[in-house]
Parts: structure tokens; C-alpha cells; sequence
């Protein structure tokens, strides 16, 4: 079949006798195929208002609430009121006031899902809504996005460890002994404003009395990897033997956080040192178990 084509030079525009219309190319290959930009009608609103047939985007800058209605459009096909899939464009660039868009009396916006269609949809600061006029009594809402940056803290990366029933004698002395199951290594990553590194570590243990006597234990972190640090005095746990008695036994929750850590990987340790024992010396002390967590938040 031949077919005939209509040239267009200085508007770019070919058409061919299929119905297919080009801009800015020979060979169209669908009902509109435009190789350019696309540029609508653009009206800003400040107080109530009513979309018209000229427009495409509406930008709402109103300091105080108000509502944009819908057109009535009309379900019989090919009627001049029946303009179903037409697109409406409305973004609430409003600071602090909500937008409310109202189809007209009897249509209704449907939204999907488990969401009934209903007359009016609130659009909240920041808030970009499509809305599609449809065949059956009004409008779709094809997408409602907010628009401003997304600031609440997310979850990046986390570490767990931990041993059970695994004793492990803590010696005397002034030098911290690492913990056995409280290594945790995670990542800081690259992208964002904000860090926070949280810590927890939950332990217990015994001591085994030599005779009357007191003492306690003092925790820190410490820190190596991308940089290295030392928190110190994270947490301190007491015992006491006011008579010659039977074991005892004490827990340690140490929760930490670390702001704003550069980004890159660390491994973190939770250490431990005996101190400020009086009476006689006990025989033993020890841990009994430890389980350790770190999780890494993120924001914009």
C-alpha cells in the first residue's frame, strides 16, 4: 500500500496517511512521536481556584488552605464534555498549608487498592499529584509523590555477635581485656548528611568470693578501622561480699552512640578491667555470655 506523505518542513512536522504524526523525525512510529521537549500550560494558585481546559500544571503557593475543584467531565464517549485521559498536573508548593482538590458533585478520585474513591483528595506540602480523567464517574490518581527530601533515619548497615555459656576469666591488673563475641565490624557509607553508630552490648557473669570483699568492673569501647578511638567509661557494674558467701552474679548493658563517623569501616570492641577491689581478693570473676549489636543510621 502506498502511502502518502504530507511534509511539514518548517514546522518539523511530518504526517503520514496511516495517522501517524512526527516532530522532529522522518519516520514516526507511533500516533504521536515527537523527538523534543514538551512544554504544557503552567498556572500558579494562591487561594481557591477551578482547573480549566488550558491547563496542565498547577503549582498551589498559598499561605493558608484551600481547594482546587476538578471539571466535570462526562462518561459518554465522544461527547465534548467527555475528555477522558486528560492530565492534570498539581504540585503543593506551599510551606505549611494543605491543598484540598474536589472533583465535581457526584464524581469521585479513585485512588486503588483498599482505598475507596472518594470526592476529595488532600494534597500535603510538598506533594506532586497526576490525576487522569476517567470512563467511569471522574478521576484516577495515578501518582501522589512528596517531593521535599526525604530526612528520617535509615538503617545502612548492622553487625551482630555474640557468645553464650562460654566462660571467660577476667584477670587483674590495669589493662582492659577485650571482651570474647562483643567484635562487631560494620560500614559508615558515602551519601549522606548524618551518621549515627549504636552500640549495645548485654553481658552477664560471676564472681567467686575468696572471702568479705567489693569491687566493680569499668567498661569502654574501643574503636579501629577507618579511625580509631577509645570511648571510655561506657558502663560500670559493682560486687559486693559484706560476709563470706556464695557466688554472685552481675549483668552489664553498655549502650553507646557515635555521631557522625566518616564514612568507611570499623570494628568496634567492647573492653573490660577490674578495679577498686577491697577485702580479700575472690577467686575468680568472670563472664558467662555477651550478645552485641551495632546498627548504623543514616540521613539526608
Amino acid at each position: 500500500m502506498r502511502k502518502k506523505i504530507l511534509l511539514l518542513p518548517i514546522l518539523g512536522i511530518i504526517c503520514t496517511a496511516n495517522a501517524q504524526v512526527g516532530i522532529n523525525t522522518n519516520t514516526p512510529s507511533s500516533t504521536l512521536d515527537f523527538r523534543g521537549s514538551l512544554e504544557g500550560n503552567y498556572r500558579e494558585v494562591t487561594a481557591d481556584a477551578t482547573l480549566s481546559a488550558t491547563d496542565y500544571h498547577v503549582s498551589f503557593a498559598g499561605t493558608a488552605t484551600a481547594t482546587l475543584g476538578l471539571p466535570q467531565m462526562s462518561t459518554a464517549d465522544g461527547s465534548s464534555s467527555d475528555f477522558r485521559g486528560r492530565k492534570y498536573f498539581v504540585k503543593n508548593n506551599s510551606s505549611t498549608s494543605n491543598l484540598t482538590l474536589a472533583a465535581a458533585s457526584g464524581q469521585t478520585m479513585r485512588i486503588g487498592g483498599s482505598n475507596t474513591a472518594n470526592n476529595t483528595y488532600i494534597l500535603s506540602p510538598g506533594v506532586l499529584g497526576i490525576f487522569t480523567a476517567n470512563a467511569t464517574n471522574g478521576w484516577d490518581l495515578d501518582l501522589a509523590v512528596n517531593t521535599i527530601p526525604d530526612t528520617s533515619w535509615k538503617i545502612t548497615n548492622n553487625a551482630f555477635n555474640g557468645t553464650l555459656n562460654s566462660v571467660q576469666a577476667i584477670s587483674t591488673g590495669n589493662t582492659y581485656q577485650t571482651v570474647d563475641g562483643t567484635s562487631l565490624t560494620v560500614t559508615v557509607p558515602t551519601g549522606y548528611n548524618q551518621s549515627i553508630v549504636m552500640l549495645n552490648f548485654n553481658g552477664w557473669g560471676d564472681v567467686d568470693p575468696g572471702g568479705v570483699s567489693m569491687g566493680s568492673l569499668r567498661f569502654q569501647i574501643a574503636q579501629t578501622g577507618t579511625a580509631t578511638a577509645t570511648y571510655t567509661s561506657t558502663t560500670m557494674t559493682s560486687w559486693s561480699f559484706p560476709v563470706t558467701g556464695a557466688r554472685t552474679r552481675y549483668t552489664f548493658p553498655a549502650a553507646y552512640s557515635i555521631s557522625n563517623l566518616a564514612p568507611g569501616t570499623y570494628t568496634f570492641n567492647l573492653q573490660v578491667v577490674r578495679e577498686g577491689e577491697t577485702g580479700t581478693a575472690p577467686n575468680a570473676v568472670n563472664v558467662w555470655g555477651v550478645q552485641s549489636t551495632a546498627k548504623v543510621y543514616n540521613r539526608n
